[in-house]
């Protein structure tokens, strides 16, 4: 797959960009803070309607601003030539905020049908959070990998938000019942214990009223909870369902990223440091289990954990509370691996899953670098860039001459306060304008 051009609008600090991208490798060079990452933050964009630094599309509108548009074109590995864009405008006092999706002139109505249709793959200082931050960063990584080559498990994702969100405010209606009912009966106890036996005409007083609303509530109360129980067993069996089809791809990939990881780190490393991916459920799964055998086993954990969930008035297991487990060399590699290790071990999975991308969908995905090249020794770069020769790349770099010697065409892009001047290289450590336009 390779990118032929870019064109922004309002986005982040650019008013208006329009590049064309030649055969090679592209590299964005300049000061910091200049824009070189908001190009790379463009191009990502248009895999999946998410920037890789933040969900907010508001922060993605040039200051002052009011909407943005990305445009790509690129060409497939089959020599199709197919166009997208990406279209957000902000809300106002009338109107909701609003993106469009573009693909070949047509409207695309959900993200879900965005998926797969461009592939690239981002090396980022902020993918470090896969291995040093919490589970949701690991969940988001592997959840986005595995939407991009299958789009039924995105759609199966937004099933299982909804149907969770459900479950939750069902127990929620369920535990205040309950509260309820527990300070209603100790109020009927305190009552009874005062005694108040005066008179024949109290005592009718207390039967007349026992038999009006307040007693029809109770029966009232007591029958909407059998209900909401009921109502709680559907929604558990379809959490089962959605769930046992999340969890069996989420194995099957851990699986991949296990297998192609830990080549990619033996790789980089030269043999020295040995990575292993495992997947951990708070359900207790077992990886050979098969899609019926998630559903029976994680409904049964589900009826089990009822009486503590509707206490808690939330769902505490789950592909929501799931996580991915990064051992090197047999420890904890959150806990114990430097930064410099948990860098390398970052690449590893990004080249794993640009190994997966590639025989998942018969593309080579376009590879984005932001300032990754600076953090690696020069043993490490040499395999990386041995990985990564015949994509088509992108380069971000405070430095233009880390980049001589290189091997293959070689393309410059002076990046300053938002404008973007492409050069040439004409010789060793020289640069020169291009005649494309700026």
């Amino acid at each position: 797959m390779r990118l032929l051009s870019l064109t922004l609008e309002q986005f982040r600090n650019y008013e208006q960009l329009d590049l064309s991208f030649p055969s090679g490798t592209q590299v964005f060079y300049g000061a910091n803070a200049q824009g070189k990452t908001n190009l790379l933050e463009a191009i990502y964009l248009c895999t999946c309607a998410r920037s890789h630094r933040t969900g907010r599309d508001d922060e993605l509108v040039r200051h002052g601003q009011t909407y943005y548009r990305v445009g790509i074109r690129f060409l497939t590995d089959q020599n199709l030539e197919e166009s997208l864009s990406i279209s957000y405008q902000t809300a106002s006092s009338s109107k909701p905020s609003l993106r469009t999706i573009e693909y070949n002139g047509f409207d695309v109505t959900r993200v879900a049908d965005l998926m797969g249709l461009f592939h690239a793959i981002i090396f980022a200082p902020e993918d470090l959070q896969i291995v040093k931050g919490g589970p949701a960063e690991r969940r988001r990584f592997l959840d986005i990998m595995i939407s991009r080559t299958d789009r039924a498990y995105f759609r199966d994702l937004q099933e299982y938000w909804t149907i969770l969100g459900q479950r939750n405010r069902l127990l929620k209606v369920i535990r205040e019942a309950n509260f309820n009912n527990s300070r209603r009966r100790q109020s009927k106890r305190s009552q009874e214990q005062q005694g108040t036996q005066n008179n024949k005409h109290s005592a009718e007083e207390d039967q007349s009223e026992s038999k009006m609303p307040d007693e029809k509530k109770d029966v009232d109360c007591s029958l909407f909870q059998m209900d909401d129980h009921l109502h709680l067993d559907v929604w558990d069996q379809k959490l089962a369902e959605v769930s046992s089809s999340i969890l069996r791809k989420r194995l099957d990939y851990a699986k991949y990223l296990q297998e192609y990881g830990a080549l990619s780190l033996m790789h980089l490393t030269l043999l020295k440091e040995e990575l292993a991916v495992s997947y951990r459920s708070l359900s207790g799964l077992e990886s050979s289990m098969t899609k019926k055998e998630i559903e029976t086993h994680f409904l049964n954990r589900l009826k089990t954990a009822r009486d503590d969930d509707i206490a808690r008035g939330s769902t505490a297991q789950g592909p929501h509370r799931d996580d991915l487990f990064f051992s090197l060399n047999g420890q904890d590699a959150r806990l114990y691996a430097s930064q410099g290790q948990q860098r390398s071990i970052v690449l590893a999975l990004k080249m794993a899953e640009l190994v997966i991308l590639s025989r998942r969908t018969g593309e080579k995905p376009i590879l984005l670098l932001d300032d990754v090249l600076s953090e690696l020794d020069a043993s490490r770069r040499h395999q990386l860039l041995d990985v990564i020769s015949g994509h088509h790349v992108f380069i971000t770099s405070t430095d233009a001459s880390m980049f001589r010697p290189w091997n293959g065409p070689l393309h410059f892009y002076a990046v300053s306060k938002g404008t973007v001047t492409p050069k040439s290289v004409v010789g060793a450590g020289e640069t020169e304008n291009r005649k494309d336009k700026k």
